[in-house]
């Protein structure tokens, strides 16, 4: 089956006017039941859908029809929108990880990693800083040099650290 590769408007639901001409009032529909949503950029406004229709389908009003190779740029500029907008939100959210030294070590024991940093701490090779939080800290960052230390040595990966703050932050003195 050959196809069309579009762009096109979400159309109001009720009155069939694309997003491009007019606010949709009641509610979102597809411009066209057979039309395949590839993509969607909600960086433009109103959301501009990347698609493909079948050859013999006429374009509804709001559509334009694109070269494959413009299709596939879209596809993928989006896709690589999502994953760098991913990667900020977590990076985000571990900067906002914070727990208790209680915490931080309750769920290292409860991991089995507290005998391991517990060493690691002992050690003169680790450095003066890296001691001096694990004894005088009161909380720990997830962002921290310390923690990203001690997952080093640990040889754990960046979910599993993860895991281990949203643990510790569950647990209750």
């Amino acid at each position: 089956m050959s196809i069309k590769h579009v762009t096109a408007y979400y159309v109001d639901a009720k009155d069939g006017r694309p997003a491009s001409e007019a606010p949709l009032r009641h509610g979102p529909k597809l411009p066209s039941e057979n039309l395949t949503v590839d993509a969607v950029d909600r960086r433009e406004s109103p959301p501009l859908i990347i698609g493909t229709l079948p050859a013999s389908e006429p374009l509804s009003s709001g559509m334009q029809l694109i070269e494959e190779s413009e299709h596939v740029a879209r596809v993928n500029d989006i896709e690589q929108w999502r994953e760098s907008n991913a990667q900020r939100e977590l990076e985000k959210k571990r900067e906002g990880m914070v727990v208790s030294a209680f915490q931080a070590f309750a769920a290292l024991d409860a991991a089995g990693y507290l005998d391991q940093v517990e060493t690691m701490m002992a050690d003169p090779e680790t450095p003066r800083v890296h001691r001096l939080a694990f004894e005088k800290a009161q909380e720990f960052r997830r962002t921290a040099d310390t923690v990203t230390a001690w997952k080093e040595r640990l040889e754990l990966t960046d979910q599993q650290v993860d895991e281990l703050f949203e643990h510790a932050a569950t647990i209750v003195a």
